[in-house]
């Protein structure tokens, strides 16, 4: 991996490997972005005192675990949970606190973005634009060549998720297919069968070049087909996520899933904001079975 700010070659602190099962992963990113993850949690209004006696009632009869999107997110998405459970560990915080981050979508200062390179001890492995206290990442590339943005409708990412949603967050589908697909037919094909509920916009490109957007509203998932990228033109998936706390301001991400290669721009360091970009390994070696 190299970063690139002009000719100077920048502090990979806020590139964080999380390798291992998903447990490990989740571990790995709690431990590393514990405090980050502890002040959002605080700044949510949520417990920070971790019980030191295991139960197991709030699988069955809590507010999070026992019924809703937290239900929904351990039965359907159980790599995903299990992962997010080592980053709660890690970050020495109640897990329905975490839980409850997950199902708040919602935007983040830029200078809370990191990029960390997923390393699954099944399934493919992935470069992502990510935040602290979530376990889905919100773009990545894999290193099969499939690359996905996440955006929000308009105010989606300030207004968060609707309470009565009863389903997981369609956040959680980007991590599953950058873990798990090649191309964007197998993408569109997990995206229809998938239980999860709220407002999202996915964009998808592979190595071929095939794009389409899943467009999720509510329950219902509406897939619009993108022209290809034909030719020995790179592919290349563009995102922007806004942040609330600079207006006018954004972190940039650019995709190109023949090259495996991520970019960013306006990810806000104690540098300052910097660019640079990561590239996987040659596909061969980047799959564990």
């Amino acid at each position: 991996m190299r970063a690139v700010r002009g000719a100077e070659t920048r502090d990979m602190s806020r590139t964080i490997e999380c390798a291992g099962h998903p447990r490990d992963m989740g571990f790995a990113q709690g431990r590393a972005l514990a405090e980050a993850i502890r002040a959002e949690v605080a700044r949510a209004g949520l417990a920070t005192r971790r019980s030191r006696w295991p139960s197991l009632r709030p699988l069955v009869a809590g507010p999070l675990r026992g019924g809703g999107g937290g239900r929904e997110l351990f039965r359907h998405f159980a790599h995903q949970a299990e992962r997010l459970e080592g980053l709660a560990q890690a970050a020495e915080l109640p897990l329905d606190s975490v839980v409850a981050l997950q199902l708040r979508t919602r935007g983040a200062s830029a200078s809370a973005f990191f990029v960390r390179e997923s390393r699954p001890v099944v399934g493919f492995r992935s470069l992502e634009l990510a935040c602290p206290w979530l376990v889905p990442a919100l773009a990545g590339v894999n290193a099969a060549g499939l690359a996905v943005v996440a955006e929000w409708p308009a105010r989606g990412e300030e207004s968060g998720r609707d309470p009565r949603y009863a389903d997981a967050p369609p956040l959680l589908l980007v991590q599953d297919c950058l873990a798990r697909f090649e191309n964007v037919v197998g993408a569109l094909d997990w995206c229809g069968k998938r239980p999860v509920e709220g407002e999202l916009v996915l964009r998808f490109l592979d190595a071929s070049g095939a794009g389409a957007r899943v467009v999720v509203a509510g329950r219902e998932r509406r897939v619009e087909r993108i022209e290809a990228v034909n030719g020995d033109d790179e592919p290349v998936l563009d995102g922007a996520f806004a942040d609330p706390a600079r207006s006018g301001s954004s972190c940039r991400v650019q995709l190109e899933p023949r090259a495996r290669r991520l970019r960013c721009e306006g990810l806000a360091l104690a540098a300052g904001v910097v660019s640079f970009e990561d590239v996987l390994p040659p596909h061969d070696e980047a799959r564990s079975e």
